[in-house]
């Protein structure tokens, strides 16, 4: 819950933030389904990151891809 109220918090309401299983019903027929080391960091259907990452670099990455 850490990571996701701190991505939360950086971002701003303006971004949705959530954990998703890839086992889900919403992750179903996804290109990064199979993707892997997890957990993984998706902004509009992309990965940004696999693994291991830091709040902060979501949250860098996020802005970076919004300009």
């Amino acid at each position: 819950m850490y990571l996701k109220h701190a991505v939360k918090r950086g971002l701003g309401p303006e971004y949705k933030v959530r954990f998703l299983e890839v086992t889900s019903r919403e992750a179903l027929g996804r290109h990064w389904r199979t993707e892997r080391p997890l957990p993984l960091v998706i902004v509009d259907d992309e990965v940004i990151f696999r693994g291991s990452f830091s709040p902060q670099k979501i949250i860098q990455e996020v802005r970076r891809n919004k300009s």
